[in-house]
């Protein structure tokens, strides 16, 4: 199935968001959220009017968009952090 490359964008969109989310914590986490959910919903509109357009299942171009995706993201994930481990700017700040 051939996906538009501004669906798999915001796909990785949607994810670098979540990524930044849980990375951060405060204002920062915040706006991160504010990102996900804008990018999100830009999804939910692009695969819709896709599945309009083309009749195919709204769940069956979910799952297509996150497999077109899949490619073109970064190849490692992330470092999980120790446990207890600060997040976001401040942890540096605090320490001393």
């Amino acid at each position: 199935m051939d996906i538009p490359r501004r669906l798999v964008e915001l796909q990785l969109a949607v994810e670098a968001a979540e990524n930044r989310y849980r990375n951060n914590s405060g204002d920062n986490a915040t706006i991160a959220l504010a990102v996900w959910s804008d990018a999100t919903a830009a999804l939910v509109r692009g695969i819709t009017a896709l599945s309009e357009e083309t009749g195919v299942p709204r769940r069956e171009l979910e799952v297509a968009v996150e497999r077109a995706a899949r490619p073109l993201a970064p190849a490692l994930p992330p470092v999980p952090r120790p446990a207890g481990a600060k997040r976001g700017r401040h942890a540096a700040e605090s320490d001393g």
